[in-house]
Formats: C-alpha cells, structure tokens, sequence
C-alpha cells in the first residue's frame, strides 16, 4: 500500500496517434509522453500524460444518450486535453508499451502527479482511496483488471472516466461504465454516464440486477459509549460469508472522523488497516492476512472512536448524523443483517434504538440499554435526547407504538419560545395517533410488518423526516401545532401539507425501503414514491371529505408539471428510472420532484386501472400484499414490479395483447410523455328519469405509439361512480360513442380521481 501511496515516475514512452479504446470512451494521444510509476508486486498501475490528446464517448444505451444531451446539450462527448492520469489494473501498461518508444520523462510530469493526488486525496472532491481500490485487485488476481482516467481538460478540467467490472459506483447501481465531472464549482457536475458494459447490451445481458458484492455481513454485535458531549466511542463485531474467492481487502462505509484504533479477526490476530486523515481519502478499509474463500464464514472485531454523528443542537435536543455510516457499515439499505447493539449514554438522557429493548440498566453515570433485532434489517440507527416517551399497543395490528419528544425545544429556537409557549413533547399525541393510523391502514393495504414496534422520534431538525426499521426520525415542526408553525413561519400551504403527510410518509418506509428494499438508485421510486402514495391513501382513509386527497394529487400533478425559475419542469429532467441523476444545474430539484411524486402517481395509475365497481380495490391490495410477500427482506427492481403487476393485471390493462405491462412502464418509467385531455358530452332526458350520454375524448400531446386507459365517471349530487374506462391510442379523438344511462346525473367527468397524470383533464358538457 505505501508502494502504491508513495511511488514515483521510473520510465516515460513516446506517443503519436496512440488509441486506447476502453468500452464507450475512446483515447487519442496525438503527441506527447506518458509516464508510469514504479511497479508495486510487479505490476504497473499508474500512469500520467503530458502532451495533446482528445477524449470522446458515445453514449450506448438511448437513455444515457438522452440524459448526457439533457445535461451538456450533446449526444457525445468530445474533450480535448492536454494532461491526464490513470490508474489501472488491466493490460494498459502493456499496451501502451508494445505500441510507443522510450523516452525522458517529459517537463511538468512529477507536478501533473501532485496535481492529481491533490485532486483524488481531497475529500471535496475526491472520494474513496484510490489506491485501497488498486491494492484490492492487486491481491486478488482472479478479478478483472479495471481502468480509469483523470482528465485535466481543456474545458471540463476534471473529468473522471472508468470501467470498473466490480460496479463503477457500486453504491449506487451494478453498471460498470461511468463519465463524472468533479469539478464541485461547475455547474454541469456530476455522473454523466453510468452505464452497462457496451457488449452487455449488445449480448441482451444488461441487467440492474446484478450482485457484485463481495461479502455478505449477516450479524454486526456493537457497543457504543456516548460521553456527555458529542464523542462516540464503539467496537463491533461483524459475522460475514465470502461470496467470492480470493478477496483481501474490504471497504466500510465507516465516518472518515471517527478514527479507527484496531481491527481483530476471530482468532484475536491484529489486522492490518488503512485510514488515511478525515479530511483526505479517509475512507476505511481493512487487509485481511489470507485471502476470503467462498462460502465462508468470517468474524472482524473493529474498535473506533470520535465525533461528528451527534450534535448537541441545545435544550435536551441532539442532531442524529453519519445515519448509515455511524458504525462499519457494509452494503447498508442493500444488505440485511441482524443486530445487536448495546448503548451506554449519560443516564440523564433517553436512546432509542432500531430493534427491541431487551434490557436496561444502571452503570455509573451512564444509563446502558440493549437492543436486539432478530429479523435482519437493512441498516441500525438510533436516536438521542432528554425525551419524554409515551407508549400504547394498537388492539388492531398488536404493534407497540412509542413516542418521544423533549420538554425544551433547540437552541436555534430558544428566542422564540420564550414568546410562544413551544414543548414538543406537549404534542406527541398527536403524532402517535398518525403512526397508529398508519399501521392500521397500511397493514391492511399491504400486509403485516414483522418488527412488532415502532418508535416515532423529535428530531431537531426541522424540515424532513427519515425512517429506519422500527424509528422514525420526525422534523420538529411535526410537534408544533398550526397556531405555532403559523407564527414561527406563517401561512404556508405547502408547510400544512408535509406535516399532514410526513408521518404516513415515514411509517411507510418500514414497507418501502426496509421489508421491501430498492436494488440500485434506478429503483429507489420504488421506495419514495411508493411512501408518497401511502401518504395519499392515508389521507383518503382518516379524512372524511375526499378534499385532502384530491388535493394532494393535484399537488403532485403540480410539483411534477410546474415550470420552475429557469422554464424546466421537473419532468424535463428525465424519466425516473435516471433516480438520483435527475437533479442537475437545470433543474437542482429534479430528484424530489419527480422520483417522490411521479413515483406514487404510478402507483396510482395502476391502482385505478385495477379498481372495480364491484370488488374496488382488492385486485391491487391482493397485488401489494404480493409484492411485499414475493421481495420480503429482499431488494426489488423495477422489473421485479411488474413481474408482480403483471400477474394482477385485469384483462381491459392489456393493451398490446402480450399479458404484459411493457407498455405501461415504457411509457412512465422509462418515458417522460405527459398527455392531455378533453372530454366533450351531451345528456339527453329519455322517459323514466334515463339519460342518452354521447361525447367524445381526446387525447393529445403524446406520440403516435402511446397507450392509455381513461376512466369515465358519473357525478350524481357529489357522489361519484365509475362508469367504465375508454382505450386511447396517439394523439387522437375517439369517435362518438353513445351510453344509455339508467339515472341521469349532473355532470360526467373524466379523471376524476387524477387517475391519469396529466397536462389537462376537461370535460364540457355541451
């Protein structure tokens, strides 16, 4: 590793029209030289290039082309420059070697190589070690070679392109292929592409669900000691099994500030470990003495200590930080494991766990509790305050329901509440009574949740909310009635709705996100906006006017539809399957306001499609249940849905006569077409109170190719009934149709239910 760190530039190459092709990126060093570093366990790794050279990419799946023209304007990339790094496991050196001539190191190559350790070592702008990642495959000589490039260009200054066969960003997603511009004061940053390997689209074997993990963490054993301020002492203990031959090194997602001490195997053998300083390529990785054997089963005792996951905020309140990467986390929210977790904290303040409470304690000054989780969870939290806790069990669905929330509101707050009477506690009530709501309503939609608890948290935070399995961390604000939300921020409409909708939001995580995981940031609507419509039928189950629930559908049409500032809608930024990446310069919210309420509306979509006057929603309560049965403790793709959908489908959804979906999801997952409509009627009085209704719909601004399903309703004096849906195919009019009705009603409505996200929905009776 220090042979890595350290080296330096031992043989230069001339090169002239050299092209080094690495799957969609292409390299042309028309002239100049390139310098590799000395060579560590006989293999070189590092190269860097001073001279002319152009780097192109074409993208290969439409989508990335569609998103890199969104971000950049181009179809392509084509960068000129005149400096570069690499590093690389592949055959690189070799063939650069067999295709140049010797020569001197070239003027300027030791400062390019201080230039690009400054770059990848600056935690800003860096990220993971590089070298940890190199010293990986260097010890495991079964994996495939990977390659990547640092471009100093002469208009992206810092483009970073990679094929990587463990995952580009395994964080993220399987895809290999990745283009980032790093440059953090751009502001065209980020992923440009991040894609499959150009041959797996070509072969049909492109696939996002792929598992490149390496090891799988089945049990973490902890044990943590807050002290009286913000310092956090822990060991742990991980029980793991090798899912692959060879491996030696292994990466946590451990907090670069908290600073490991030392790291055991089972035998109590020291383990050698890398963390370089915190504010550096401080990620922590740790050497194993043999390499890992498939299928067995290891144990690591890691001790480690510092700050920065809890901030004293003020008033008995603490701000929860490093949420996933508090403890050596490996795979968190894509891996399960159980745990076991002990906490020892000044016996003046309360913790709250994920799991259950199997015992409490006095030890000192500190107040010690175990908690203990015996369905494997997607990832361990806690909570942290001088709270008060109030607690029921639901008669219903047998869960025990918790709330905690302090007396004093956060420092930042101090003022105010010394002028309105603010105590968070005061109002866990009312929270508790949502949360019990929430487990009664989305038991019965989507099944049973196995935890038996849930704890409903006051953060100090006061404008989003987080759910782990069993704890949910609520925003402050969610503890303050209207009067004081109204006085501390005023009359904001948009303020109303997130708190009337936050809690169902959160509770439904424990489906969406924890029994139900997302396999990679493609699919994460699975999980926000499946939550989001949980929070719709929420609304439509405790409110006893449909207003709220209609209302929050036209606020979803809105947040996805609403140009903002700079003339982008949130769904120019691009299909939602695009996840995370949506949110760019041109539209810095397009993540949340579009995977978040494009994502319930789906859902939505499909649970009207599947409605029936007869039977109402059991056709798709029995598809959720599936689901939720079919991916228990596991991660769900986007395909893996509608597999589910499709085996739920009614016969009048099979548009293209295929009993699939593909339609459907081509045109809301992968697609960005938003329609219109227009439903022009007449009643005519027959005898016997019968009407004659007769119109015509049309649907526009979509492609020739686009299908959809649109219901038609009857509004007699406010009550609603579904009539029955017309198949619309194009921009087009369906021709005059003609219905004999047995009553005669005020008004016929098409998309009364925003059924349908759409631009426009009219009806004109004529």
């Amino acid at each position: 590793y220090r042979g890595l760190r350290e080296g330096e530039i031992f043989e230069s190459y001339e090169v002239k029209d050299l092209v080094v092709k690495r799957d969609a990126g292409t390299f042309t060093f028309r002239s100049g030289r390139i310098s590799f570093l000395s060579p560590v366990m006989s293999r070189v790794v590092k190269a860097v290039f001073v001279g002319e050279g152009e780097f192109a990419l074409v993208p290969v799946p439409p989508l990335e082309r569609d998103y890199l023209r969104t971000v950049t304007e181009r179809e392509t990339v084509e960068e000129a420059f005149s400096k570069a790094a690499f590093c690389f496991t592949d055959g690189t050196y070799e063939e650069i070697k067999a295709k140049s001539q010797p020569a001197s190191e070239p003027s300027g190559a030791r400062d390019l190589l201080g230039d690009f350790y400054k770059r990848v070592r600056d935690r800003a702008r860096g990220g993971d070690n590089v070298e940890a990642e190199i010293l990986a495959d260097i010890y495991n000589s079964q994996r495939a070679g990977f390659f990547s490039a640092y471009i100093f260009g002469r208009k992206y200054d810092d483009l970073r392109y990679g094929v990587f066969p463990l995952g580009a960003i395994p964080r993220l997603a399987p895809e290999e292929v990745v283009l980032v511009n790093a440059n953090s004061s751009d502001e065209k940053r980020g992923i440009w592409y991040l894609a499959h390997l150009a041959d797996e689209y070509k072969n049909g074997t492109a696939s996002s669900e792929e598992n490149k993990h390496i090891i799988d963490v089945e049990h973490y054993q902890i044990e943590t000691v807050i002290d009286g301020g913000e310092k956090l002492t822990s060991s742990a203990e991980l029980t793991f099994t090798a899912l692959s031959n060879g491996d030696r090194v292994l990466g946590f997602g451990l907090l670069p500030y908290l600073r490991v001490t030392r790291v055991r195997a089972a035998d109590d053998r020291e383990i050698n470990f890398i963390q370089e300083r915190s504010n550096q390529d401080g990620s922590f990785y740790a050497i194993l003495p043999e390499p890992l054997v498939k299928g067995r089963q290891y144990k690591l005792a890691i001790e480690y200590q510092g700050n920065k996951v809890i901030e004293d905020a003020g008033g008995g309140n603490f701000a929860i930080g490093a949420r996933t990467s508090w403890y050596p986390s490996i795979n968190s929210f894509n891996d399960r494991a159980t745990f076991d977790i002990t906490f020892k904290v000044p016996k003046q303040y309360t913790l709250v766990g994920v799991g259950k409470e199997v015992k409490n304690w006095k030890e000192g000054d500190f107040a010690a509790s175990q908690w203990v989780s015996e369905v494997p969870l997607a990832v361990a939290g806690f909570n942290y305050g001088l709270f008060k806790k109030k607690e029921l069990t639901d008669s219903v669905t047998g869960y025990k329901i918790e709330g905690y929330a302090t007396p004093n509101v956060p420092g930042y707050l101090k003022a105010a509440a010394e002028e309105i009477s603010l105590s968070p506690s005061r109002m866990i009530d009312g929270t508790m009574v949502d949360a019990q709501n929430s487990m009664r309503i989305f038991t019965h939609w989507f099944g049973e949740a196995p935890y038996g608890r849930i704890a409903i948290t006051q953060q100090p935070q006061p404008n989003f909310g987080q759910s782990w399995p069993t704890l949910v961390y609520l925003p402050l604000i969610a503890y303050l009635d209207s009067t004081q939300r109204w006085m501390l921020l005023g009359n904001q409409a948009s303020l109303t709705a997130f708190i009337q909708e936050v809690t169902a939001h959160e509770v439904a995580h424990q489906w969406w996100g924890h029994i139900v995981g997302w396999a990679s940031y493609h699919d994460q609507w699975l999980s926000e906006g499946f939550a989001s419509f949980s929070a719709s039928i929420f609304l439509q189950a405790t409110e006893r006017k449909p207003d709220k629930y209609l209302k929050f559908w036209d606020n979803e049409r809105k947040t996805i539809l609403e140009k903002n500032r700079w003339g982008n809608r949130p769904n120019d930024a691009g299909p939602i399957w695009m996840g995370l990446r949506l949110s760019t310069f041109k539209n810095p919210g397009g993540y949340s306001q579009l995977v978040y309420p494009k994502g319930a509306y789906i859902l939505h979509m499909l649970r009207w499609m599947m409605f029936d006057r007869q039977d109402g929603d059991k056709r798709f309560i029995e598809m959720m249940k599936d689901f939720v049965k079919t991916h228990f403790n596991r991660n769900a793709f986007t395909e893996s849905f509608k597999r589910v959908v499709e085996r739920h489908m009614k016969p009048t959804m099979d548009l293209d006569g295929n009993g699939r979906m593909d339609w459907f999801f081509n045109q809301w997952v992968y697609g960005m077409e938003i329609p219109s409509y227009k439903f022009n009627y007449t009643l005519t009085p027959e005898s016997e109170g019968k009407a004659l209704l007769k119109g015509t719909i049309t649907q526009s601004g979509v492609s020739a190719n686009f299908k959809m399903l649109v219901p038609l309703y009857l509004d007699y004096k406010g009550k609603i009934i579904r009539l029955g849906e017309a198949k619309m195919v194009g921009s087009s009019t369906m021709s005059e149709f003609s219905i004999r009705l047995s009553e005669r009603p005020d008004k016929v409505l098409i998309n009364a239910n925003h059924d349908i996200l759409a631009f426009e929905s009219v009806s004109n009776k004529k």
